[in-house]
């Protein structure tokens, strides 16, 4: 069972760029994605050890970040269902049947703040700045519901 989720947003990215799909991730996205994981890293011991991030190529980017500074053995995989304009619900649902257990995603606005209020309808996030990671533990309570409790939010220094 899922029990802790971390949701994190893309770095910031270029301006300028040819697709959607493959616009970049810029020096000050690279700088925060790395800020925020190193608080991560100094904050606790209980660390993912999987990572799904959507096919973008600014989230591939801050993935590969996330990676190296947590020093995560597993490879990352890509996970189609964490681009911006996919299904909330579906994507929380499948997370909460999968086999993770200490799992980080990595996607893009307004997917990460909707998931966010979908395992967890009272948390208060509307949005995400860039970069912004949530930590998420889930309980499962007698009748087998899931519940999820943000117990941190971290954001780029």
């Amino acid at each position: 069972m899922l029990t802790t989720l971390w949701i994190m947003r893309h770095g910031l990215a270029v301006d300028h760029f040819e697709s959607d799909f493959s616009r970049e991730l810029s020096k000050v996205g690279e700088s925060q994605a790395k800020s925020v994981v190193e608080q991560l890293l100094e904050d606790t011991d209980d660390l993912p050890t999987d990572m799904l991030v959507s096919p973008f190529s600014r989230t591939q980017s801050t993935a590969k970040i996330v990676h190296q500074v947590l020093g995560m053995t597993k490879p990352f995989e890509t996970e189609e269902m964490l681009v911006h304009f996919a299904d909330h619900k579906i994507l929380g649902d499948y997370l909460l049947a999968s086999s993770y257990r200490n799992l980080i995603i990595v996607s893009h606005m307004p997917i990460v703040a909707r998931l966010c209020q979908y395992l967890s309808p009272n948390c208060g996030i509307n949005s995400f700045q860039t970069a912004q990671l949530v930590k998420m533990n889930l309980e499962e309570d007698e009748s087998k519901n899931i519940s999820g409790r943000v117990s941190k939010i971290y954001l780029p220094s």
